[in-house]
């Protein structure tokens, strides 16, 4: 199967899952008893055990925070039937699906909350051999009967389908044969979509994976985690409710000013932005090992750059796109299937406006950006009163002081 075959769903975040509902209190009930353990709360990833988990490590806070209950109970009960760590086989459904139901055929011959090829003669599947679900199909809630869209048959399916068929190594197997098995699963280990294989041990290793050969460095392309425990504050996602992608939203009047960032931010150059957005840089910065490169500026006399509140970033020195940039574009809602457009609702969640990442031209990393004029950058754009659609919309030649801006609060215990 090639790479452009499957449905790539990719970040997503933490609690904005919307429920599938496929799975009821009695299936989640077995499959609890199956673990036979709570799931807990832990701050990084870890290779201690717990009974009945198949030996896999207890979940870290990112896991519990991005993984709805029922569903990490069916990652650990299929790792464990199947002896294949269950924090690399969420990561898979979180690659593939963003831990949700994707019902239906994608197009492609693909289905499901795991993207598993169903139908015959299709991209996902060629030729009339039988498919993945076919040869593989597991009934993991036990109902008698097999169901790619079912979140438990399909999970305990693509388990089955990684350790028998693309070759996952037994639960305590390496990172390299882990994520040799993600690019077996994808069909290719990154293409211009997406750095699969990357994206997905990353992830894993967020989730609590330990194995071998793990790097040090490794940070997942998601959220800041939760702190002060499990359900600790607001966690990385734009509600309804006005909480935003990193804490509480909130229309900031004052002071209407250029302020200037502090150079432990800039690598040292002068750069100045909205005042009302400077706390929020500066912590998105710390937090995520950025760089701003750009701030208030007229790189055309559109979007939030004439008014302060858009930058531009690159790595710290020393870090890696992967786990600055890519890690910061996640966790405010950005991934593949809008990075196109870039803008709210769908790929910039509050307080931001728009995200120009990889596949918007002239932004992303140096592997995504061309042409790149600008050379390879994150831009984030807060939303204001004077931004794309709002009433004070207009072409700027120099800075304009908008009536408001959305900025965040750091959820309650997060640090820097």
């Amino acid at each position: 199967m090639s790479a452009p075959s499957r449905s790539l769903k990719r970040w997503w975040l933490i609690t904005t899952f919307g429920s599938t509902g496929l799975c009821a209190v009695a299936v989640l009930g077995a499959v609890m008893a199956v673990t036979g353990a709570a799931l807990t709360c832990t701050g990084g990833p870890s290779t201690e055990t717990s009974p009945g988990a198949g030996g896999g490590p207890q979940p870290t806070a990112t896991a519990t925070a991005q993984i709805p209950p029922s569903r990490l109970a069916l990652y650990r009960a299929a790792g464990e039937r199947f002896d294949i760590d269950w924090t690399f086989l969420a990561s898979i459904g979180a690659q593939e699906c963003d831990h949700r139901t994707c019902a239906g055929d994608n197009g492609s011959g693909c289905a499901g909350p795991m993207q598993i090829a169903m139908r015959r003669g299709s991209p996902c599947s060629p030729g009339n051999t039988p498919t993945e679900f076919e040869r593989y199909g597991y009934d993991g809630n036990h109902d008698g009967r097999l169901d790619v869209n079912n979140p438990a048959d399909a999970i305990f399916t693509a388990a089955r389908l990684l350790r028998e068929d693309k070759k996952a190594p037994k639960t305590g197997g390496s990172y390299t044969a882990y994520r040799q098995a993600a690019c077996a699963y994808y069909g290719a280990c990154a293409d211009a979509s997406a750095s699969y294989a990357d994206e997905v041990m990353t992830r894993a290793v967020a989730y609590g994976f330990g194995g071998p050969g793990t790097p040090p460095t490794t940070a997942a392309p998601a959220a800041v985690e939760q702190t002060g425990g499990c359900g600790g504050g607001p966690a990385m996602a734009g509600t309804p409710d006005g909480t935003g992608g990193l804490g509480p939203v909130h229309k900031t009047t004052a002071p209407r000013e250029l302020k200037s960032l502090p150079g432990s931010v800039t690598g040292g150059a002068v750069m100045r932005c909205d005042a009302r957005i400077v706390p929020d840089v500066v912590w998105l910065a710390r937090r995520f090992h950025v760089q701003v490169t750009a701030c208030q500026s007229i790189h055309s006399q559109a979007g939030e750059h004439p008014l302060g509140a858009a930058t531009d970033l690159v790595p710290e020195p020393g870090y890696t796109w992967p786990e600055t940039t890519g890690a910061l574009a996640h966790a405010i809602g950005w991934k593949s299937t809008c990075a196109a457009s870039g803008v709210t609702p769908d790929c910039a969640r509050p307080p931001f406006h728009f995200v120009g990442y990889n596949g918007y031209p002239g932004h992303g990393d140096p592997g995504h950006c061309s042409p790149c004029g600008g050379g390879p950058h994150l831009h984030l754009s807060w939303l204001t009163s004077a931004s794309p659609g709002q009433a004070q919309n207009a072409p700027r030649s120099s800075y304009f002081a908008a009536a408001w801006i959305d900025t965040f609060t750091p959820t309650q215990g997060a640090t820097t």
